[in-house]
Order: structure tokens, then C-alpha cells, then sequence
């Protein structure tokens, strides 16, 4: 049974960044700096050093906000904020919450359009015991994909 499991694992993962079956690199597609465009054959930006950037990446990079260690796992709090505008032509069309050690993986996938105002989330998430990394992409309408990451600690497992 565990094959199995293993192999939609894979497939989550692959279909829930891609929106298609592609093949990630050692199982997340990261870019390797913080450019302007995505390097090629990757799906969104993650930029290495967060001191450097720009107004421009900061402001499509999601900030996540999540205790360092959640007692219970059943009601992990979590709010992601975006200080991106939303305008008609360039605003956040969706953000996504996943953690990939966890049974199921997708958390939550939020849509906005330009009427929100504000590209805001403030929710519990499940999570596994011990320790993960919960993952938060970004889709700006007109500019693509960006993620960010915390790392978490759970005592007590809420999956």
C-alpha cells in the first residue's frame, strides 16, 4: 500500500504547483535567486536572499505569519498578508496554503479579484505533529507565481 501512496503523493505535489503532471526538481521547483523573471522551467518565483529585494518582489512576496511552535496540530493559526494593490489590470488572483508532509496536503486555496481590496487570510490549518515547512503561493495576475515559507513545529499532531 505504501507505493501507492507515495506515488499520489507525487502527483499532488506536482499537479497542486504545476496545475499540470511536470516533473519538480527534487520534488519543489525553487528559483535559484531573486530575479525579475522565473528562471527557466520554473513555475514561480522564491527568492534566496529576502534582504535584497526590490519594492517590487517585496510587495508580491506573501507574508506569513505563523507561530514557531502550535501546541495542538487540529488549530494551527496562520494569516498571510499581501501589500500588493488590487487593480483592475495587476492584482492577486489566488493564494494557496500547503504543507507537503502533511496526509493532505492543499490547506486552503483563497481567490480575490480587484473588488477584495486587499489580498488578506486569516485562518486554522491542520497540520501533522513534529516539525514541517507550510508553504504559501502567491498568483499575481499579471505577474505569476511567488512563494514563501515558514517552518513550523507541531507537539501534538491535528491529521
Amino acid at each position: 500500500m505504501a507505493p501507492v501512496d507515495s506515488q499520489r503523493r507525487k502527483f499532488i505535489q506536482y499537479t497542486t504547483l504545476c496545475g499540470a503532471t511536470v516533473p519538480l526538481a527534487g520534488g519543489l521547483l525553487l528559483p535559484p535567486a531573486a530575479a525579475s523573471e522565473p528562471a527557466p522551467g520554473t513555475i514561480f518565483r522564491f527568492p534566496d536572499d529576502l534582504s535584497g529585494l526590490t519594492a517590487d518582489q517585496q510587495r508580491h512576496l506573501p507574508r506569513i505569519t505563523l507561530p514557531p511552535v502550535v501546541e495542538d496540530g487540529s488549530q494551527a493559526p496562520i494569516e498571510v498578508v499581501m501589500d500588493h494593490p488590487m487593480e483592475e489590470d495587476d492584482y492577486i488572483k489566488s493564494i494557496q496554503i500547503l504543507n507537503f508532509s502533511d496526509p493532505i496536503v492543499i490547506k486552503g486555496k483563497f481567490y480575490f479579484t480587484p473588488q477584495n481590496g486587499e489580498a488578506y487570510i486569516a485562518t486554522q490549518i491542520r497540520l501533522n505533529g513534529g516539525e514541517s515547512t507550510v508553504w504559501v503561493v502567491a498568483e499575481c495576475s499579471k505577474h505569476g507565481r511567488y512563494a514563501a515559507s515558514k517552518t513550523v513545529k507541531v507537539a501534538a499532531g491535528g491529521c
